[in-house]
């Protein structure tokens, strides 16, 4: 899990991260992974999968809470949109 911190706080200073299933799915840019925790509802696990399906990108599902990593109430799911830090987390994964 400090790895997992430590990329996810790579991402969040290099911006290359967006927050939530809405931005993520209206969002244009190339995405690398998708990471989400066991407290998002089903509705919104299920378009995250479809949308990932859709575009090829890996989803991973955490053990622990993004929003206890991050410091961000509510945050359930994430994108990066960084290949070489993508691949980091799914190595640590």
């Amino acid at each position: 899990m400090n790895k997992l911190t430590t990329y996810l706080g790579f991402c969040i200073k290099s911006g290359k991260i967006i927050y939530g299933i809405d931005n993520i799915i209206s969002s244009h840019k190339l995405m690398y992974a998708i990471l989400y925790d066991k407290s998002l509802s089903q509705n919104a696990i299920s378009k995250a999968k479809t949308y990932a399906q859709r575009n090829s990108i890996p989803i991973i599902e955490l053990d622990c809470l993004l929003q206890d990593i991050l410091h961000k109430p509510n945050c359930k799911i994430v994108s990066i949109l960084d290949k070489n830090l993508a691949n980091a987390i799914m190595n640590c994964n």
